[in-house]
């Protein structure tokens, strides 16, 4: 009776302090502001990822080409799931004796689960001595052995043990016990045979107390711990995006003055904010990043964890400022003689402190999390890819770029003048609009008003009109185009840049402008169907333009190629290469889940040895390093593009295909950069295909006027 008393004041205790600090997460968390994406709909859906993701750990088990597999923590955490079983008995049994949990249950199931408990337990410690081993030994990248992994393992190694020990004292101290149920805890029994009953029994109640007293302090150094991540994961996958806009970007309300972007850790959703305590510190986030693996001052990882802090240290001193002004209100109208009580003297000297502590931390865009370190993504979302528990890192960078520009007025000297020849000439190259429709000179491409109703709208996007070698890449698609009688018709000069790289690059106040323009032109022109060969203008016309009433259409030129090869409107009657890799592009695959029409296509072709594939490919390609603005942006040190073009050169193709021209732009100067631009060649798959069908005649190319509806008979 007295060790329940015991044991039930402790549990009292333990599970007190444990709400005080999970109140504490959870009262941060709530600073975030709302989050306009629905988090609780499609409910079913949801329950299902938290089976297939937090219980089945599937994106854990994945391994991706860089072979960072946590398939031990699989053991872990099942085996873990199993015992707790065992362990919620144990607890009930200190608060009440007399229950059995075997009185539930069928003898045979109560048999079974008992000797799978007993089992994982002996699998748990075998794989955390696995864990430790690598951490000392085998040190993966990322994956230190520091204080906080070994309390966590050696707090883990010690449940099982005290698991184990008390269940075998238990047996050895009943010599007519049963042992088939506990095959571990036999085993550890009959090791210790010669202890007297009285002795085993007492080693079994010093087990027991010695295993819930390691439990009960391990729930509450937990959410200090790495496994934190224990509790904010299954939530944020049951919460993650669902919508196929995988970057999902807020429109901002510029008519808001109080909040541009993100400056601080409350002006992220709360759902941003719960993103940071899901974290399990797997590393893989930054082992796939690319501005990472050539040396800039980025981990996504370490971004995670320092809004976190930010977020925990910040709150910790709004309350205890709104402790001391709740004492100082409560000295209102009490001054002595017109003098402040000294005790309301001290009050207020502690907020000031308190203000200064917070001035001193600095913002959060910019401050604790370095201009630098936002300036390096290149939005190419492998870190959001490999995420076990879906994290969103790429939307936290934009947002606090957003401040940066916006509030803070802080813009590299090459982005502003990026932004600048955006706002005058609608294209980042700063080239004259009126130069927009020069490319297509002596090429017969319908215009809008050659063609007012055609079924699509070829956007040919500024680096199709303006970069030379881009324009080589359109022209390729005007050709294919034409001899597949597609009806289509430019926008001209009526186009202007999408906003891609402004919107990127947290210029949201540029962007929107961008956007309402073309908006209002492609309604105008009555576009239902939009063909893009650029991913960056997909990506921003499908996903973004809605928010400016944009519904459109939109196709990537892959797949309508691939589309027309299918259905035999464009037969190929040679190819231009022998062999050839493909580079992936973020913004086409990752982004838009696009990686088997440019592929298809190539496959078309009658290329001698086929495709072949990079280690690095689909959803774990290795960007080109233009995305998010970074097109427009010097790089120092090791360059991303020139990494890319290192895994390209070691595949031995004579060629590299493309599917997006800053892809295009970037691996051509990877190839200069490595002096290899003579032996291997970089193609859009749209000049592989135009290469390998007939010249079309001139007189085909012209688009005729559709032919005048017929008068109404009287």
């Amino acid at each position: 009776m007295t060790s329940s008393i015991v044991f039930t004041a402790l549990l009292i205790v333990a599970l007190a302090f444990f709400g005080r600090t999970l109140h504490a997460f959870i009262r941060a968390l709530r600073r975030g502001t709302a989050d306009a994406r629905p988090r609780i709909d499609q409910l079913p859906r949801r329950l299902f990822h938290v089976l297939v993701y937090f219980f089945g750990q599937k994106k854990v088990a994945e391994e991706g080409p860089l072979h960072h597999t946590s398939k031990h923590h699989l053991f872990i955490f099942w085996g873990f799931l199993i015992i707790t079983i065992g362990t919620v008995e144990l607890i009930i049994n200190g608060m009440v004796p007399a229950f059995d949990l075997g009185l539930l249950m069928p003898a045979f199931a109560y048999a079974g689960l008992q000797w799978l408990i007993d089992l994982m337990k002996l699998v748990v410690l075998v794989v955390v001595g696995w864990a430790l081993f690598r951490r000392i030994v085998v040190r993966p990248h990322l994956i230190p052995m520091n204080v906080d992994a070994g309390i966590i393992l050696g707090s883990i190694a010690s449940l099982m043990i005290t698991h184990l020990l008390y269940h075998g004292f238990e047996i050895a101290a009943v010599t007519d016990a049963a042992h088939a149920s506990a095959p571990v805890s036999s085993v550890i029994a009959g090791w210790l045979g010669p202890v007297e009953p009285g002795a085993a029994e007492l080693g079994s109640q010093m087990a027991y107390w010695a295993h819930l007293v390691i439990l009960l302090s391990f729930l509450n150094y937990l959410p200090y711990s790495k496994h934190i991540h224990l509790l904010g994961a299954l939530p944020n996958i049951f919460t993650r995006n669902l919508s196929e806009r995988k970057l999902d970007m807020p429109k901002l309300d510029l008519e808001d003055e109080e909040q541009w972007g993100v400056g601080k850790f409350e002006q992220l959703s709360w759902k941003s904010l719960l993103d940071t305590y899901a974290c399990t510190e797997c590393a893989r986030c930054t082992n796939y990043c690319p501005a990472y693996a050539t040396d800039k001052n980025l981990s996504p990882m370490q971004l995670i964890h320092d809004i976190r802090i930010d977020m925990l240290d910040r709150d910790a001193l709004y309350v205890e400022k709104s402790d001391l002004e709740a004492q100082k209100q409560a000295y209102a109208g009490k001054a002595e003689n017109g003098e402040k009580p000294a005790d309301l003297v001290h009050i207020e000297e502690q907020i000031k402190k308190i203000d200064r502590r917070l001035d001193d931390m600095g913002p959060l865009a910019g401050g604790r999390i370095a201009e630098d370190t936002l300036w390096s993504c290149t939005m190419c979302g492998a870190c959001q890819e490999v995420c076990p528990v879906f994290i969103e890192h790429p939307l936290k960078i934009v947002q606090m770029r957003q401040n940066l520009v916006l509030e803070q007025e802080k813009v590299p000297g090459e982005l502003g003048r990026a932004f600048r020849n955006i706002e005058r000439q609608s294209n980042p190259w700063g080239i004259a609009n009126d130069k927009r429709m020069e490319w297509a000179e002596g090429l017969n491409v319908p215009t809008i008003e050659d063609n007012p109703d055609p079924e699509y709208i070829l956007w040919v996007g500024c680096a199709g009109a303006f970069d030379n070698r881009i324009i080589k890449q359109t022209k390729a698609m005007v050709k294919v185009l034409n001899a597949a009688e597609v009806n289509y018709a430019v926008l001209g000069h009526q186009e202007g840049c999408t906003g891609d790289p402004a919107r990127r690059a947290g210029n949201e106040l540029l962007f929107q402008m961008q956007a309402e323009q073309n908006v209002e032109t492609l309604n105008e022109a009555g576009a239902r169907k939009v063909i893009t060969s650029c991913p960056h203008c997909l990506h921003t016309l499908r996903h973004d333009y809605p928010q400016f009433g944009g519904e459109y259409e939109l196709i990537h030129h892959s797949q309508l190629i691939s589309h027309l090869l299918d259905t035999g409107k464009l037969s190929p009657e040679g190819a231009a290469i022998n062999s050839v890799t493909y580079h992936d592009s973020c913004y086409l695959g990752r982004w838009n889940g696009e990686y088997d029409a440019p592929r298809n296509i190539l496959s078309s072709l009658p290329i001698e040895s086929g495709v072949t594939e990079m280690e690095r490919s689909r959803r774990h390609g290795f960007c080109c390093g233009a995305g998010g603005a970074r097109m427009f942006m010097e790089e120092e040190g090791p360059r991303v593009n020139v990494n890319r073009t290192d895994e390209v050169l070691s595949t031995g193709a004579e060629a590299v295909a493309v599917a997006c021209p800053f892809c295009n732009i970037m691996m051509t100067d990877g190839m200069k950069e490595r002096d290899r631009e003579d032996d291997v060649k970089v193609y859009d798959v749209a000049e592989l295909v135009a290469e390998s069908i007939p010249d079309v005649s001139a007189s085909s190319l012209v688009r005729k006027k559709p032919e005048p509806a017929p008068e109404p008979e009287s």
